[in-house]
């Protein structure tokens, strides 16, 4: 007996309701249902900013070290 989540990889059933997924274009995450998207790529762009700011303070202080020596 197969179940409608082996024959599909796209949707899934629960409780006589079908969500289709949504793929995050950036890691390759399926999204059940697609409306979590948003709050995923969201992640994706908060983790992203974070990533800049803790590099810009890193380039600084190398700055500042460079002017020392």
């Amino acid at each position: 007996m197969e179940t409608a989540l082996s024959t599909t990889q796209k949707t899934i059933a629960i409780e006589n309701r079908i969500l289709h997924a949504a793929k995050c274009q950036k890691c390759g995450a399926k999204m059940y249902p697609r409306s979590l998207l948003k709050t995923h790529l969201d992640r994706h762009q908060r983790r992203h900013d974070w990533f800049v700011t803790e590099l810009r303070k890193l380039q600084y202080t190398m700055e500042h070290m460079r002017d020392l020596s």
